[in-house]
């Protein structure tokens, strides 16, 4: 008898990969109230971190030209702190990946909702003095779907009214 699957899994388990979303029981470090950058690595695929920046900026990188079989890894963030004022977190795609079509971002008064072009690496999250879109308990996801691109989701909790704190670029 002919094997009925025969030719249906020609993307190398990718469809498989990607339902095993790559937590681990490793956490990854509280990420500072401080300039100073953020560069992830692919050991910390699997990790959730907390953010606690609140008046500053920072960047944060994540790894590096992600491959198949990096797909359906993810690191998550969450933000522990009210991010106001002058607070921005910048979160590059790092070299050699742009965002998936797929990437969404929402929150109240938020008004870019996903990438414009397919090359978008760049997301930019601006907090506000008052009614900041980007509040504690706001959280990033970042997950790998295909070799070179990450879905990013971006769920903000406000403050107040919120504000439109989230742009996307390619840098």
């Amino acid at each position: 008898m002919a094997n009925p699957m025969y030719g249906l899994n020609k993307d190398d388990n990718a469809r498989d990969a990607a339902g095993k979303r790559g937590y681990g029981e490793d956490a990854g470090t509280a990420m500072a109230d401080s300039t100073a950058a953020v560069v992830l690595i692919a050991a910390d695929f699997g990790k959730t971190f907390t953010c606690i920046l609140d008046g500053a900026a920072k960047a944060i990188t994540l790894p590096v030209s992600v491959s198949k079989s990096d797909i359906g890894k993810q690191i998550k963030i969450y933000q522990a702190a009210n991010l106001v004022g002058s607070g921005v977190i910048t979160l590059s795609c790092g070299t050699g990946n742009s965002m998936s079509g797929n990437s969404c971002f929402v929150g109240q008064a938020v008004s870019v909702f996903r990438p414009a072009a397919a090359l978008n690496n760049t997301v930019v999250i601006t907090g506000a003095a008052t009614n900041s879109a980007f509040g504690a308990g706001s959280t990033i996801l970042a997950e790998v779907t295909s070799a070179g691109k990450y879905r990013i989701e971006i769920l903000a909790q406000p403050l107040g009214a919120g504000n439109d704190a989230i742009a996307v670029s390619t840098v």
